[in-house]
């Protein structure tokens, strides 16, 4: 089925190659948010929904994309899938209105689906078992989260060159090199891994309507004040009921997407914790993003820039984590390095929130933040599949990616843009409360501003006015940054909480054991 001899490094190499298009057709767009709004003119509302669907739709669909992946033949699938995912990513670019625009990045995604699990189909028949486990997915970590930043430098690099089209057009390209590559590396077209197609259907259905709860909730949540709106109170009870729904279907499923069978081993249930855990440490990076953007007037060039200092982290710490997991180390010394490298991250990032800072003022938290991910991603990925049989291989998959992926990253990080409005309107309150004439500080600086605008010809009120606004300004200002170091205070002491549990409790002194499962590749 493959070209080259059997353990060929260049083989082995250009299979992994093929998986980093499909990995990577949504982060290359990341930084182009404010041109694409820009381009198509909607409300911000309107662009939430747009940037939330295809990611929704992505993980909606991996269910199904893993069965029809292992079901068609593998060369056909991929030609197809580089093929469909040029088609659409290139029909994105004539797209007349935001809505179409959504539309072929929601088909995209689901390609990039297939795409993902067809690829990594010849890794694990090829070198599964004979590769050791936690050494192909070190692997993977390491190629998925390093091209996952290369990607979004090279796209805001592209968009500042000419413009968001650039990136669509780069990523065209990666796709023609995956159509060559496939033609390469595959000598036969088989289908190695078919059997006899089945598939919960009713139970992906229902699946759906919860991922559109939830994406209703992150869009909507926030400008609703959450529990205080109806229709917010109405969604969160909506999902009890679908759960209750989904496990009275369960009863009469030989094979559900999500089998309650799976949480019956402690590691998983474990194992989904960690995820979700993960997820809500690595979510504050959205509070970053912000505060250069913001705050300090970065570009999209200039923080994708600042985000590549996370690759030191990764090229140091996923070769270490994967190195160790191999000669059977601690579970408990890999994730206490990495809960300490992200306790080091929030709070080095604490001491940072002030304006004028430096963008070289951010290469130590990131380089940390790198090393967390190096540590944390590979072992939670094993540790949730050990041991777990096959027939459970989709639930295990599924209850982690909705834990880190659905509830930590996307409804938390919907839940902590409103702590973050909370805390700062908090802060601008009692700030605003010093702004009197008993503070002679703010008095003096109140007049010096008035001061200057009565210089540039305007008059009593007028000056007076803008003196105050720019008070009130600077003030807001302050308060934002005050909430962002409370935040990163509070997320620190989240991150020294596990070690604390794992050494009082003497957890995890064990090597990982045995992993049969694909770990989770996305």
């Amino acid at each position: 089925m493959f070209a080259g001899k059997k353990g060929s490094v260049f083989t082995l190499v250009g299979l992994y190659i093929l998986t980093i298009p499909f990995f990577n057709a949504l982060n290359v767009t990341a930084y182009d948010n404010s041109q694409i709004l820009g381009h198509f003119g909607e409300s911000t509302t309107i662009f939430t929904y747009s940037s939330y669907i295809p990611v929704f739709v992505m993980l909606a669909f991996m269910p199904l994309g893993m069965r029809i992946a292992k079901q068609m033949k593998v060369r056909t699938m991929i030609l197809s899938a580089c093929f469909l995912a040029i088609l659409f990513n290139t029909a994105s670019l004539y797209a007349t209105n935001i809505y179409w625009f959504t539309f072929w990045r929601s088909l995209l995604a689901v390609i990039s689906i297939i795409g993902i699990f067809a690829s990594m189909i010849p890794i694990l028949m090829k070198y599964n078992p004979a590769f050791n486990m936690p050494i192909m997915y070190g692997i993977i970590q390491f190629i998925l989260q390093g091209s996952s930043h290369i990607y979004k430098y090279l796209g805001a690099q592209f968009t500042s060159v000419y413009d968001w089209t650039f990136s669509i057009y780069f990523l065209n390209i990666n796709f023609l090199i995956g159509i060559i590559l496939a033609w390469i590396f595959y000598r036969k077209d088989v289908a190695p891994m078919k059997g006899k197609f089945q598939f919960d259907w009713r139970g992906w259905i229902i699946l759906i309507f919860f991922f559109t709860i939830i994406l209703f909730i992150c869009a909507e949540g926030q400008s609703r004040n959450w529990l205080s709106d109806s229709k917010i109170t109405i969604a969160f009870a909506s999902l009890l009921l679908l759960i209750g729904v989904y496990l009275f279907h369960v009863r009469f499923t030989k094979e559900p997407i999500i089998d309650p069978d799976v949480f019956k081993y402690k590691n998983v249930v474990m194992g989904t914790f960690l995820f979700f855990y993960i997820g809500l440490m690595n979510g504050t990076g959205s509070i970053v993003t912000g505060y250069m953007s913001g705050v300090l007037g970065f570009d999209g060039v200039y923080q994708a820039r600042t985000h590549l200092a996370i690759l030191i982290g990764l090229f140091i710490a996923i070769p270490l984590s994967t190195y160790l997991l191999y000669k059977k180390i601690y579970l408990a010394t890999i994730w206490i390095a990495g809960f300490a490298c992200y306790g080091i991250y929030h709070i080095l990032l604490y001491f940072r929130f002030y304006p004028g800072i430096a963008p070289a003022d951010f290469l130590l938290p990131f380089v940390f933040k790198g090393l967390a991910i190096g540590f944390l991603y590979p072992i939670s990925a094993l540790y949730i599949a050990e041991g777990v049989p096959a027939k459970l291989g989709d639930s295990r998959m599924m209850s982690g990616i909705i834990a880190r992926v659905i509830i930590a990253t996307l409804l938390g990080g919907a839940l902590l843009g409103t702590f973050i409005s909370n805390t700062k309107a908090q802060h601008k309150t009692g700030l605003s409360q010093q702004l009197s004439v008993v503070n002679q500080q703010a008095a003096k600086k109140l007049s010096n501003t008035k001061n200057y605008y009565l210089h540039q010809g305007s008059s009593q009120i007028e000056a007076q006015k803008m003196a105050e606004r720019s008070l009130s300004n600077q003030t807001s200002k302050a308060s934002i940054l005050l909430a962002y170091k409370d935040i990163y205070l509070v997320m620190s002491a989240l991150c020294i909480l596990p070690i604390i549990i794992l050494l009082l409790f003497r957890l995890g002194r064990r090597p990982i054991g045995r992993v049969e499962l694909e770990p989770i590749p996305v």
